[in-house]
């Protein structure tokens, strides 16, 4: 009956368990495997494009989730004028804890010189979910802004410090004040919508390193899925007494 309720559990565990599509710029760095876990929210399957060489702005259809299962999820990058750099011209050392997080932090869609990059999401398979986007610069101290809808937060670039160590520095901006802290992610919670877009204003060069889009079912919803779990090992348990 251990052994039952333990796999039971496991099993409802996955069920409840968010979906997860992930992408990143792949600059020295391909994270794509199924055993590859990267981000604030640890996933596989990455999406990950190199993106240098002229293919800047060629949109992506049917982007994998954490299961490796295509999804509606499309992405364009709105100016085609911009291109791809890196921290390092070399695949980084994997970081100490077994995640590829340098992988994801090497690489980025770079701003240039000033102006704007954009990434824009289409038919965003979750009706909730929260936006996770990934910055990165060769240089520390840049000051830019990442913007999704109506929210706008404030950063100062982390530069080769997100990589150099065992495991690569993961640090979140929510700042609004225009204190530009250091800092390497942001999240966007809460949102809805079939479609977003992310934008990146740094006046030097960086840019965006990827994103993660975690769907957030209802509370309602998740809490059904708990009874029914616990529905269905009250079943079992029957089932094993008899």
């Amino acid at each position: 009956m251990k052994t039952l309720a333990v796999a039971f559990i496991s099993t409802a565990s996955f069920v409840l368990q968010a979906q997860t599509i992930s992408w990143n710029f792949d600059g020295y760095g391909d994270i794509s495997g199924p055993s590859q876990l990267a981000g604030v929210a640890p996933a596989a399957y990455w999406n990950s494009t190199y993106l240098i060489d002229g293919n800047s702005g060629a949109p992506e259809n049917n982007l994998l989730d954490n299961t490796g299962t295509a999804t509606t999820l499309g992405a364009s990058f709105t100016d085609n004028s911009q291109y791809g750099y890196a921290i390092q011209f070399s695949t980084p050392a994997q970081d100490a804890d077994g995640s590829y997080n340098k992988y994801l932090l090497n690489g980025y869609l770079n701003n240039g010189g000033g102006g704007t990059v954009s990434i824009s999401l289409s038919t965003i398979p979750y009706s909730s979910y929260d936006l996770i986007v990934y910055l990165s610069s060769d240089t520390a101290g840049r000051t830019g802004t990442v913007n999704v809808g109506s929210t706008t937060y404030d950063f100062s670039t982390m530069g080769p410090a997100e990589i150099s160590g065992a495991n690569a520095s993961l640090i979140a901006t929510s700042d609004t004040s225009g204190a530009n802290p250091s800092a390497d992610y942001a999240v966007f919670s809460g949102l809805s919508g079939s479609s977003q877009t992310i934008t990146t204003d740094i006046p030097s060069y960086g840019g965006i390193a990827g994103f993660q889009i975690v769907d957030a079912p209802e509370p309602g919803a998740l809490a059904l899925a708990g009874l029914g779990a616990l529905a269905l090992l009250r079943l079992r348990y029957r089932g094993d007494k008899n």
